[in-house]
């Protein structure tokens, strides 16, 4: 008898587990890497280019982030995008077949979708008008202290994404008999 993610054993009447399945789990395992891989990327962004990006000088920042800034995004977006897509991948899995860990795999893409969302609300308004050539130099301070504001906020959207995918994982793989992670 099939009772959710459990059946039960005919001869004890007692609740088992169904076997995880190898594809959930790689899949699982593949959302919540390509998280951790955006994130770090993110964290890297944020630590390290954001600070060297704010220590040159105005006329310095605009001529490099002609280069800099379309390169990062050449490189984190496609982590993204396939992050968000295994996540959604993961939870509509998870719901659908009501394993362990389906709200915090809701979490983790609600979290990396939010990231994308960032992208047309600041990001691409933002990245616009520096790599616009008229864009004034004297501006350059502000609209970087924003920017790294904003890319925070991503980079902790990841982390999110990525700790509720690891929390998710570890419910599906401990099987908790049916409550939800």
């Amino acid at each position: 008898m099939r009772l959710g993610a459990l059946t039960t054993d005919q001869t004890h009447a007692r609740p088992t587990a169904r076997p995880l399945s190898r594809s959930v789990l790689l899949t699982a395992t593949a959302a919540t890497a390509s998280s951790a891989a955006f994130a770090t990327g993110c964290l890297l962004t944020q630590l390290v280019t954001v600070p060297t990006w704010r220590a040159m000088e105005p006329t310095t920042f605009l001529k490099r982030f002609v280069t800099s800034g379309p390169a990062t995004g050449a490189i984190l977006f496609p982590v993204e995008a396939a992050a968000v897509a295994l996540l959604g991948a993961t939870t509509y899995t998870v719901t659908r077949q009501r394993l362990p860990g389906r709200l915090a795999w809701g979490a983790a893409t609600a979290s990396m979708t939010a990231t994308v969302i960032l992208l047309p609300v600041y990001f691409g308004r933002a990245n616009t008008a520096l790599l616009d050539p008229a864009f004034p130099p004297s501006n350059v301070a502000d609209e970087l202290s924003r920017w790294s504001k904003w890319n925070w906020v991503r980079t902790t959207l990841g982390v999110a994404a990525t700790v509720a995918g690891g929390a998710a994982t570890t419910a599906m793989l401990r099987r908790g008999r049916g409550r939800d992670a």
